[in-house]
Parts: structure tokens; C-alpha cells; sequence
């Protein structure tokens, strides 16, 4: 792939993935560094790429991940997040809430089992959209959700936090 190529790539895709990343990690830097962290990896792994899945599916799928260990690295500092976004708004505190939740489920699920559960709870996607999105199959997303739950449940699970229907 040339360099010219690789611009193309990044000026289509960096956007969406900063917008995802900003989400995840509520700080314009760390967003940043999420993005160029995904992007390194996405060349490394561009050979695992399906063919029959959208681009921006896998893109999706790699910034999330880069951004749930970010989180994950981050819970282990116990550093709380900086407020960058406004304050006071319910849907800032529930997104913030739900943040927080997931990087208590950071500690005890794996990488697959965090994406599902991001997907679910701070998306709201249905257990049919993860299942497209992560290329597996709705049985595998449901039972995945099911463990996820019971984890949830277990963790304490705030009221603010739900996930997508079906």
C-alpha cells in the first residue's frame, strides 16, 4: 500500500474512529492516541481482515478495542476521567456512569466479552446489530449477554445502564 493510500484511508476513517474513541474515553488526547494506536494496529493485523465484512465494521471493532484497554489501563491507575464534556446533564452523567460500569466489567471479562458489552450498554446496539458487527452469530451474541448480565447484576448495575433491545 503506498502512502498515498494510506492518506486516503486515514482522511475516510479517522473521523468516525475519533468520534468513537472521544465517546469511549471522554478525553480529546487520549481519543487522539487511541486513534493512531488503532490505526498501527490495523495495518498489522490487515491480513485478518474478512473480505465479507464492511471496513468500517473492522475499523469499529479495533478502535473499540484500543479504547476498552485504555480504560482498562486507566482503571488500574485509578485515575478519574476529566470532565472535557459538559457537566450536570443527564445524559453526560449517564454516559459517564456507564463508563465507569464498564471499566468494572474491564476487570473481570475478556477482550470479546468487554466489546460485547460496550456494544450493549454504552451503544444500546440489539443483540442482533453486535452480532453483525462483531461477525459472530446472534446464539453466540445471546449467551454472551447473558453472561455479561448476570456479571452485571452481580457488580452492582446502575439504574442508568441498559442495554439494546433483543
Amino acid at each position: 500500500m503506498s502512502a498515498t493510500e494510506l492518506q486516503e484511508l486515514y482522511d475516510r476513517y479517522a473521523p468516525g474512529m475519533y468520534r468513537r474513541a472521544f465517546a469511549l474515553l471522554q478525553r480529546e488526547a487520549d481519543a487522539w492516541d487511541a486513534v493512531q494506536e488503532a490505526c498501527i494496529r490495523l495495518l498489522q493485523s490487515a491480513a485478518e481482515f474478512r473480505r465479507e465484512a464492511r471496513p468500517m465494521t473492522f475499523i469499529y471493532r479495533v478502535t473499540t478495542n484500543v479504547c476498552l484497554n485504555m480504560l482498562r489501563s486507566r482503571a488500574l491507575r485509578d485515575v478519574a476521567p476529566e470532565a472535557d464534556g459538559p457537566e450536570g446533564t443527564v445524559d453526560a452523567l449517564a454516559s459517564t456512569e456507564c463508563r465507569d460500569f464498564l471499566v468494572k466489567l474491564a476487570r473481570e471479562l475478556d477482550e470479546r466479552g468487554l466489546t460485547v458489552a460496550t456494544l450493549y450498554y454504552l451503544d444500546g446496539l440489539s443483540q442482533e446489530e453486535i452480532a453483525q458487527v462483531l461477525g459472530l452469530s446472534r446464539k453466540t451474541i445471546v449467551r454472551e449477554v447473558q453472561r455479561i448480565s448476570v456479571l452485571a447484576r452481580a457488580l452492582g448495575e446502575p439504574r442508568g445502564v441498559r442495554g439494546g433491545a433483543g
